[in-house]
């Protein structure tokens, strides 16, 4: 889907050259079987010819791209000619077998799906003006008797009761049959990449683009959960950088986002997988403890404080920066909401600051 244009013209080609050598095989098999009655004798010859001539032509139009791959116009105008010389191609054999069977009906239906899908609006658009003039000349002149409907077939089935011949019926699926798995595997291919650009967008509604941990409205939505079902204990930590400003006053912005990036790191490594460590925005991060106590809590907060002051941070110019952290926790408690939950941790944090930072401090419940 999200190749360009040129690129999906040279699977449309390898596609055309499948189709024709597999229709071409079916021809001759049956022609040279009982079922040769129901082919028209007089139309043998151009058939073979002119379904060799597709398929040289469809090779030359092939190795015409690739060999003039690396010119950006050519590249253009293949991007735009080759769909449109694959939907004439398909016309041309729809022609042969009856414009309104259904193998030629569903082939062309199929085609526009993928089109549709596939290629950009103006391109499929201005593709199908073309098509749909050829087609309906084509229709009108097969009125009128100029051309003969279904050539390829002999006027003993064209004139028999279709649907009662089963020959006609499994030529019409053998016909259809590769169109038809050909369209089922893009729109696969279409659907996962769809699911998978979806995954990816939730993941990424989720996750703070510098550090790579949680964002806040993720965390926010995860402790909701554990508040509004069953009551879940847990512990919050909330942490602030030291003197971030200064970081980014003094080294430059890029240093901060180095900084940032390492603490985040250091925190992710220090809780376990059931724990959510986040970015709550700027310098301030908050680490998420499910089912810990207080004690867990402070044992775990020291270790990541301990971790943050023995970081070096080597700078692109080869300088070496230190950072430390405040904290604050506060123990979730049954009856208690996520926003008193995150006051106390905040008051905690604040008290840290307060008392000369890079310290523990925990909220005290009345």
């Amino acid at each position: 889907m999200y190749w360009p244009d040129f690129n999906k013209g040279i699977l449309l080609l390898v596609f055309a050259l499948l189709i024709l050598l597999g229709h071409l095989g079916w021809y001759v098999v049956n022609y040279e079987s009982a079922n040769q009655i129901w082919f028209s004798q007089s139309y043998h010859d151009e058939r073979i010819f002119t379904t060799w001539c597709q398929i040289f032509l469809t090779a030359f139009v092939l190795l015409l791209a690739l060999a003039f791959k690396g010119n950006a116009k050519f590249r253009h105008f293949m991007g735009w000619f080759i769909p449109l010389f694959f939907g004439l191609l398909l016309l041309y054999s729809a022609k042969s077998v009856g414009l309104y069977s259904p193998a030629s009906m569903g082939g062309i239906l199929n085609i526009l799906l993928i089109g549709f899908v596939f290629y950009k609006p103006k391109v499929i658009y201005s593709i199908m003006v073309i098509v749909t003039l050829v087609f309906g000349a084509m229709c009108y002149f097969t009125a009128i008797g100029t051309l003969a409907y279904a050539p390829l077939f002999s006027d003993r089935l064209n004139q028999s009761d279709l649907y009662s011949n089963s020959f006609w019926l499994k030529s019409m699926l053998i016909l259809y049959s590769p169109i038809l798995i050909t369209s089922a595997l893009f729109f696969e291919i279409l659907l996962r990449q769809w699911r998978n650009r979806d995954q990816k967008i939730e993941i990424l509604s989720r996750i703070d683009g510098l550090t790579g941990v949680y964002n806040r409205r993720y965390l926010s939505e995860f402790l909701n959960k554990r508040h509004q079902k069953n009551f879940q204990k847990y512990s919050m930590i909330l942490l602030d950088l030291d003197h971030f400003k200064k970081i980014n006053d003094s080294y430059g912005h890029e240093a901060g986002d180095l900084v940032l990036r390492q603490v985040a790191h250091v925190l992710r490594h220090a809780v376990r997988e059931q724990d959510k460590v986040g970015r709550f925005g700027g310098e301030e991060f908050s680490l998420v403890l499910a089912d810990q106590d207080l004690a867990k809590a402070l044992e775990i907060a020291e270790r990541c404080r301990q971790a943050i002051e023995a970081l070096e941070i080597t700078l692109p110019d080869q300088s070496v920066l230190k950072v430390t952290a405040s904290f604050g926790i506060a123990t979730a408690q049954d009856g208690m909401s996520m926003d008193e939950v995150t006051r106390l941790a905040d008051q905690a944090l604040y008290k840290s600051k307060e008392n000369g930072r890079n310290q523990v401090q925990f909220a005290v419940l009345a």
